[in-house]
């Protein structure tokens, strides 16, 4: 049995080392920026605590909420030990898929499959094409953890009726069930799972008061929906669709996800499809046939009908619970992981050389796929071109591959993909803000504003566009308007701590220090981790000539955000003039390692090295910046004749 395992993981690893192991220098993607990079929650594993409690610290975006604490967990530990190195992430993505493979390969053999099927349907899981996404996509995390947990649930309750002795099976089942839900609410099904087992498993007989043992199940997905309530109930309450419309939708992606598994070959991060006109229409009738026949084939097959509910179980949730996105690969990733169950209980023994030829031909294709697909995912702009390739008509393509052209600085490109989102979809109020932003980057500030202006009469309580509009209104000396529309986004979302503290800024620059103050202390009490507030909080402090108060708010703020360039500058400033030299070297040699391209702090660093004597290594930094800094003629000629003072020249 050990020899098996031992067989079986060696074999899952290999075939995944080859179909992924390229796929560690990725770039984040997508959600990846407000829940991971951008999100100052996930920076302290002393923090981890509060995840339990607090759905908004899912994301930067508050708005942005999602109940997930074990997922966010596990960004913090990721965190912790390597920062923003993306490679550490992508290696936790993908020792959970190899862990997901194996259980699938454990569940199909304590279900009754042998060693070599149980681990082709292990095969077939772990390179299917369609699991590229959960792979490659960080923020997916959450199905292939909640799959984890889920697979191991499944596999302890099935060992534990197995053996019909003992609590720990079943003990470590329910622990490993409720890491699953508190990962995803995907996993809120399995009770289900667990009463279809006992129908149509090959359990022995019951044990007495088996119920208790399942009510504690269903006791910890009530405790869930409790913790979860505050932003699942906003979800419930705000609807995108009809019931009617959402089923008659999910119905025909039933029918749409299944044409995905047998032919994997137009996989894509947004496929063409939209919303079911009517019950009537050819997909979802194809659909409900298939469900059909389906239930006519498992009705004298248990297992086949045990697999079959375990599979639909976990698409649940997303099909009663109306999503902007209709569709999505990694929604797939749990029943891929049944069906590659099924395959192994199905197989039976080897089917000769020439089937084992056949399927060592298809599993090569396989991999050969999912490194195609890991390509795509390479960074933002790969994945969306490749989205709007496939899915010309789909306005999030286009929306997001000009968002992608804007961050590596192709403004003008990207504006021409907005405007191919506008035409697509004139109504949606994040295709004007986008253009919006790239109208400001393309010094356009009027038309901007328009666009801003025209996303709020679409949604008038669209946080960015309110903010961005306010910051152009205050560029252009706008004040009041300005203010208007901040106390807007205020009075919309006083629990956002950000909007205070741009309000805050505001009144600074209108001249209202104790207003101001109390802007940021109110953005402090709502998150105390927020960076810029205590930033902006060391500069008044700093104006006000508290050096002290300042240099330790600016000391905070480089714990918090330890990339923010202001903090280092002006707490290396602060340093400088109290002759604390060494304190200021050691904040701005740790500022350009954190951030090299901040050039000014070499600047800064000659000046505390030459206030310390040491002109030879003053020189040196004064020549850094010389050579890579943006300076003016003017600026460039006083640096070199400074340089030559102190008696060596410039290059």
């Amino acid at each position: 049995m050990y020899r098996d395992r031992a067989t079986a993981l060696g074999a899952l690893a290999l075939a995944l080392g080859l179909a992924y192991g390229a796929s560690f220098g990725n770039s984040f993607h997508y959600d990846d920026f407000h829940s991971i990079v951008e999100n100052p929650h996930i920076r302290s594993l002393e923090r981890v605590p509060g995840y339990f409690a607090d759905p908004t610290a899912f994301s930067a975006m508050p708005e942005r909420a999602m109940y997930r604490p074990v997922l966010l967990a596990t960004f913090a530990l990721n965190y912790a030990l390597g920062g923003y190195a993306v490679a550490g992430y992508h290696l936790v993505n993908w020792l959970v898929h190899l862990g997901c493979a194996m259980l699938v390969y454990s569940l199909g053999c304590a279900l009754g499959a042998r060693h070599y099927p149980a681990l082709a349907g292990a095969l077939f899981f772990a390179l299917h094409p369609i699991n590229a996404e959960a792979v490659n996509y960080i923020s997916s995390r959450s199905e292939s953890l909640a799959a984890l947990f889920s697979l191991a649930a499944l596999l302890g309750y099935v060992h534990w009726r197995q053996r019909g002795t003992g609590l720990l099976l079943w003990a470590f089942s329910l622990a490993a069930f409720s890491a699953a839900v508190f990962s995803k609410s995907v996993a809120v099904g399995l009770p289900v799972a667990l009463l279809a087992y006992e129908r149509w498993g090959r359990a022995p007989e019951k044990p007495r008061h088996l119920w208790l043992y399942h009510a504690v199940y269903w006791v910890v997905v009530a405790g869930y929906i409790l913790l979860a309530r505050s932003w699942l109930g906003a979800s419930l309450a705000a609807p995108v669709r009809g019931l009617g419309e959402q089923l008659a939708t999910q119905a025909k992606a039933a029918a749409y996800y299944a044409q995905l598994i047998a032919v994997p070959v137009r996989l894509s991060v947004e496929h063409p499809f939209t919303v079911a006109e009517s019950w009537a229409a050819a997909p979802v009738l194809l659909a409900g046939a298939g469900l059909v026949s389906a239930l006519f084939l498992a009705s004298r097959k248990p297992l086949l009908l045990l697999l079959g509910t375990w599979a639909v179980l976990p698409l649940l949730p997303a099909s009663l619970m109306p999503l902007n996105v209709l569709v999505n690969e990694h929604r797939l990733y749990l029943p891929l992981a049944f069906l590659g169950v099924g395959l192994g209980l199905g197989m039976g023994r080897w089917a000769g050389r020439r089937g084992s030829v056949l399927l060592l031909v298809a599993l090569g294709l396989a991999t050969a796929l999912c490194y195609g697909r890991s390509q795509v995912w390479r960074d933002e702009l790969t994945l969306w071109t490749d989205a709007v390739r496939k899915a010309p008509g789909m306005y999030r393509a286009h929306l997001h591959l000009g968002g992608a052209l804007e961050e590596v600085g192709r403004t003008a490109q990207a504006l021409s993909r907005y405007d191919r989102a506008l035409a697509l979809a004139p109504d949606m109020a994040e295709v004007h803000y986008n253009r919006g932003n790239a109208l400001v980057k393309l010094k356009r500030p009027t038309d901007a504003g328009a666009a801003y202006q025209q996303a709020l009469a679409l949604d008038p309580v669209f946080k960015p566009a309110l903010v961005n509009l306010a910051a152009l209104y205050q560029d252009a000396g706008q004040l009041a308007a300005a203010e208007s529309l901040l106390r807007a986004a205020v009075a919309a979302y006083p629990q956002v701590a950000d909007v205070h503290r741009r309000l805050g800024a505001l009144r600074k620059r209108q001249g209202h220090d104790s207003e101001a103050e109390a802007s940021y202390m109110q953005a402090l009490a709502l998150d105390p981790h927020l960076a810029e507030a205590h930033y902006n909080l060391g500069n008044l402090a700093y104006d006000r000539g508290l050096r002290e108060r300042a240099a330790r708010r600016y000391q905070k703020v480089v714990e918090l955000d330890p990339h923010h360039a202001g903090a280092y500058r002006n707490l290396g400033e602060l340093q400088l003039a109290q002759g604390h030299f060494e304190a200021a070297i050691a904040t701005w040699s740790e500022g350009l390692r954190r951030l090299p391209g901040e050039v000014i702090f070499y600047y800064g660093l000659g000046r505390a090295l030459e206030a310390q004597g040491k002109t030879a290594a003053a020189v040196q930094h004064y020549q850094h910046f010389l050579q890579r800094g943006a300076l003016s003629a003017e600026q460039s000629t006083a640096l070199r004749q400074r340089i030559r003072a102190l008696g060596s020249p410039s290059r």
